[in-house]
């Protein structure tokens, strides 16, 4: 298939004509009412990138059965949008039963853009189907740091979240290679993994301050923890990600000494750039102290909810939310840390007149954004 693509046409089938006014002023009043939104939100260069090559795939195997190993990216518009345009799932919510074991040469497979694991990819090659690869190139990148890891001897130490599906892919190639990590989620848990490096914690209090699944199988903690490499998932928090390599960096120094450092620690940011350029934003429109923060994106997107923990950090009053669905007289949002979806009733301020600051996760497209800005707007003007 033709590596070409042509994100402005992924960008039209999406496009809002308030979000992109929104774009350009910056800031418009509505009413009793001021929408602020980021100079940098929304679809990022990867997922245009993804969507074009599967419409892409769509003209060039016209009649063949088309197939995504799971959700393209963490949005269920945009997945709900490719199930009606005939592709099915082999995993997930709507997936079809006996497919993945079922596939043939005649099937297309996409390759979503958080990347596959290694049995998953071993799998398709053995069933001989055609693979659309759409992997983020950005997403690459912690892989190759990985594998100069695990050449040199390195464990490799992950900030990330166990079970995304980025963060699954890079254990799985780590895992191929004869390799060893553990995942960290947050800055409380890298200082759990510090404790240990300098003798404060044991194995076993490590283990259980970390999440099931954050250590690679037949992991060593006197053999494995001796040199370090960290990498991040692309899509996490970049402030703590660089937070949790020095803090390692520390504890290493503490254990062994200055000298040793050089042969003993790695650290490598694989932050991806448009995710660094939507904190970066949204931090600047936090930075002006809404009365409300709204983060639009898919539930299961880690970049959409550090959006939202932007805020949090900066005392502003954040949710992350899914769609306009979830405004009305009770408020459905993503709770930071827990995952668990919540509602709340006393969530639009009384302040009048009232500031209004929106964001959106790389995964979210215009429309939706442009949805939720209006049923707010609608809702409080009314």
């Amino acid at each position: 298939m033709s590596k070409q693509f042509d994100p402005s046409l992924v960008r039209q089938s999406y496009r809002s004509e308030l979000v992109e006014e929104l774009r350009e002023l910056g800031s418009k009043t509505f009413g009793d009412v001021t929408v602020l939104i980021p100079k940098s939100l929304g679809f990022c260069w990867g997922v245009d990138r993804a969507l074009s090559m599967v419409q892409e795939a769509r003209s060039e195997y016209v009649g063949r059965p088309m197939w995504l190993i799971a959700s393209i990216i963490h949005n269920p518009r945009v997945n709900a949008d490719l199930r009606e345009q005939g592709i099915g799932f082999l995993r997930g919510e709507f997936s079809q039963a006996g497919a993945w074991d079922n596939l043939c040469e005649n099937d297309v497979v996409i390759v979503p853009a958080f990347s596959a694991t290694v049995e998953d990819m071993n799998h398709l090659r053995s069933r001989g189907v055609t693979i659309v690869d759409t992997t983020c190139p950005w997403v690459i990148k912690p892989h190759k740091r990985t594998l100069k890891y695990v050449k040199e001897g390195f464990t490799t130490v992950i900030h990330g979240t166990v079970g995304h599906e980025e963060t699954e892919a890079t254990c799985s190639l780590i895992l191929s290679e004869g390799g060893h990590y553990v995942v960290v989620y947050s800055i409380q848990e890298a200082e759990c993994l510090s404790a240990f490096i300098e003798g404060e914690a044991s194995a076993e209090e490590l283990v259980g301050s970390l999440r099931s699944g954050s250590f690679s199988p037949g992991f060593d903690f006197e053999l494995h923890m001796i040199r370090l490499g960290v990498i991040n998932q692309t899509t996490m928090l970049a402030s703590e990600s660089r937070a949790i390599g020095e803090r390692l960096r520390l504890a290493l120094v503490n254990r062994d000494d200055q000298a040793s450092l050089e042969s003993n620690f790695r650290d490598f940011d694989t932050i991806c750039r448009a995710t660094q350029d939507n904190q970066d934003a949204a931090s600047a429109v936090a930075e002006q102290q809404p009365d409300l923060y709204l983060v639009v994106g898919g539930y299961d997107s880690s970049n959409t909810k550090n959006l939202a923990r932007v805020g949090h950090r900066l005392g502003v009053p954040a949710f992350h939310i899914e769609g306009p669905h979830c405004l009305g007289e009770q408020l459905e949002y993503r709770h930071r840390t827990s995952g668990e979806i919540l509602r709340r009733d006393d969530w639009v301020p009384s302040t009048r007149p009232l500031t209004v600051a929106f964001s959106a996760g790389a995964s979210t497209p215009d429309t939706l954004l442009g949805e939720v800005i209006e049923r707010l707007l609608d809702s409080v003007n009314d």
